[in-house]
C-alpha cells in the first residue's frame, strides 16, 4: 500500500477518481439516494492538499483532503457546524472528505491519513485544525488530541442514514 500527498495543483484525473470513490463508498454507508450522480466534489477540492492511497495494483482505495482557511465561515459545509464553533485562531486547517474503500476498512488507513494530514497542517503553520467525523471514528481522533465541539447537523447528505457526525478541533500550541 502506498500513501501519496498531492499538492493543490492536483491532476484532474486524480480529482475525478477521488470524486467517484467518495460516491461509491459513501452511498453504501449513507444510502443510494445520498448523492445525485456518480461523482461528488466541491470547489474546495481545487485548493486543497489531497492524500491518496493506492493498493498493490495501483488502484485508488482511499483519499482524504486538507484545506486551509482564514475564517470558519470559509469551511466546506459551514452551515452544518456554524453553531458549534464561533472562533478559532487562524489559519485553520479543515481536514475533510476521508474515504476508504469497503474492502480496505479497519486496517488503520483512516488513522494514517488523519495523522498525515495533521502533520502537514503543523508543517505549514496552521494555528487550529478541525475535522468532522462519524461517531465510530471519534476515539481515533481523540487520541490525536482533538476535542469534541458537538454534533453536526446532517444537511450535506440527502439521506444521511443512521450515521451521526461530530465536529472536533485542536489548537496548536507553541512548544
Amino acid at each position: 500500500m502506498e500513501i501519496k500527498v498531492l499538492p493543490p495543483e492536483i491532476d484532474r484525473v486524480y480529482l475525478d477518481a477521488i470524486a467517484k470513490l467518495r460516491v461509491r463508498v459513501w452511498s453504501n454507508q449513507l444510502g443510494e439516494t445520498a448523492f445525485s450522480g456518480e461523482k461528488w466534489s466541491d470547489q474546495h477540492d481545487l485548493h486543497a492538499f489531497h492524500w491518496v492511497v493506492l493498493n498493490d495494483e495501483h488502484e485508488l482505495i482511499a483519499s482524504a483532503r486538507l484545506c486551509v482557511h482564514n475564517t470558519i465561515a470559509d469551511f466546506p459545509d459551514f452551515e452544518e457546524i456554524q453553531g458549534l464553533v464561533t472562533e478559532l485562531p487562524s489559519p485553520i486547517a479543515m481536514m475533510s472528505r476521508l474515504v476508504v474503500s469497503s474492502k480496505y476498512q479497519r486496517l488503520g488507513i483512516s488513522q494514517k491519513l488523519d495523522l498525515a494530514r495533521f502533520q502537514k497542517a503543523e508543517q505549514i503553520g496552521v494555528k487550529s485544525s478541525v475535522l468532522q467525523v462519524p461517531d465510530y471514528r471519534r476515539k481515533s481522533v481523540e487520541k490525536l488530541g482533538f476535542k469534541c465541539l458537538g454534533k453536526a447537523t446532517d444537511k450535506t447528505f440527502k439521506s444521511p442514514g443512521d450515521l451521526e457526525f461530530f465536529l472536533y478541533a485542536k489548537i496548536q500550541t507553541d512548544e
